[in-house]
């Protein structure tokens, strides 16, 4: 009989240390991806506020414009692994833009939350994980953002901002960022890419 529960201990214990590894490769996996994701985070929202700052089409006689590169990483995040993900990788870019553009109100941290949210949501359950799928996703979250920033500046001037204005400055920024929509949706693909394990 103690030969029989000695056997049947050690293989319990033997489970529990395969389920305890497990769980650490798990958290290493974890932890790695969280920090890829950071870095990349700062990087795009680096590149948004400086080097893209001043993208001018010269179309329509539009203004210089950036894409909302700070909004459509959570969104691609969302899109390729899923909504938590999405979710708090949108509130660290929505603080991050917050920081870097000055603003005090912190709407885009909730903004970039619920896209990056519902592009995991929506995302995993409708459609295809597609370039031109995200596209739809990086297309809706431009327009939110335009859509913002219009009541924003309406909250501030106390009427509905220019339609001149509108044309000139909030169209040029969401064609860039649906432009944009590809790079950024290929640089997640490439850490998915990297951080799946190989066989």
């Amino acid at each position: 009989m103690s030969r029989l529960s000695g056997r049947m201990s050690g293989r319990r214990s033997g489970i529990h240390y395969t389920s305890v590894s497990t769980g650490r490769t798990v958290l290493v996996e974890r932890v790695c991806l969280v920090s890829i994701l950071l870095v990349t985070g700062l990087t795009l929202i680096a590149l948004e506020t400086t080097a893209l700052s001043r993208i001018r089409l010269s179309l329509f006689g539009w203004q210089a414009a950036a894409p909302s590169l700070g909004l459509l990483f959570p969104m691609a995040v969302g899109f390729l692994h899923g909504e938590r993900e999405g979710g708090v990788t949108g509130l660290i870019c929505g603080w991050l833009s917050d920081a870097t553009m000055g603003e005090s109100l912190m709407l885009y941290p909730l903004l970039y939350f619920l896209c990056g949210y519902l592009s995991g949501t929506v995302g995993k359950r409708s459609l295809a994980h597609n370039l031109p799928s995200f596209a739809v996703f990086a297309a809706v979250g431009g327009g939110l953002k335009c859509l913002m920033a219009v009541a924003l500046a309406a909250a501030e001037l106390r009427a509905l901002p220019p339609a001149v204005w509108v044309w000139r400055g909030l169209v040029p920024a969401w064609v860039l960022t649906v432009l944009f929509s590809a790079v950024v949706y290929g640089i997640v693909k490439g850490e998915q890419w990297l951080m799946k394990p190989k066989a």
